[in-house]
């Protein structure tokens, strides 16, 4: 099975999940299935991961290892389309 070139990662923590992680776990999805994320994106390995030690920044999300923290559902939509 061929490895995906891109990630994103949302941490499953109770803290980020509670935060908003739990709206946004299920916005990538519909994202994806919708096809309005960016091209390079619609293939990419979606994952859960528990805390990933940034509890007060939360909710984290890391796409292609980079670090988004406090991510709304607004900044997601606005990091999957390409706008930020």
């Amino acid at each position: 099975m061929e490895q995906k070139k891109h990630t994103i990662v949302i941490c499953m923590g109770s803290s980020c999940f509670s935060r908003g992680n739990s709206l946004n776990a299920e916005l990538i999805q519909r994202m994806i299935e919708q096809g309005t994320i960016r091209a390079e994106l619609q293939d990419a390995t979606v994952q859960g991961k528990l805390c990933e030690g940034l509890c007060k920044e939360g909710p984290i999300v890391i796409i292609d290892g980079v670090v988004y923290r406090q991510v709304t559902p607004t900044v997601l939509q606005d990091l999957l389309r390409g706008s930020e």
